[in-house]
């Protein structure tokens, strides 16, 4: 099973914004750490400035430097 890379409250953004509406975040917060899912960890992320919340591969993210 793999482990996950980034920890509870790390800043993280999303690799790719390819099909997301405009509207939505670049930047999130880790909310928990979840199942993997085809292989990759998931994250529950949010972003408090735009109210925003979704789900997301460990893939599809990258740090986003310091907190």
């Amino acid at each position: 099973m793999a482990s996950h890379r980034f920890t509870v409250g790390q800043m993280v953004r999303l690799v790719s914004t390819t099909g997301l509406s405009p509207a939505a975040a670049v930047t999130y917060t880790v909310q928990a750490p979840m199942p993997a899912y085809q292989n990759s960890p998931q994250y529950r992320l949010w972003n408090a400035e735009l109210h925003q919340g979704r789900v997301a591969l460990e893939r599809d993210l990258e740090a986003a430097g310091s907190q």
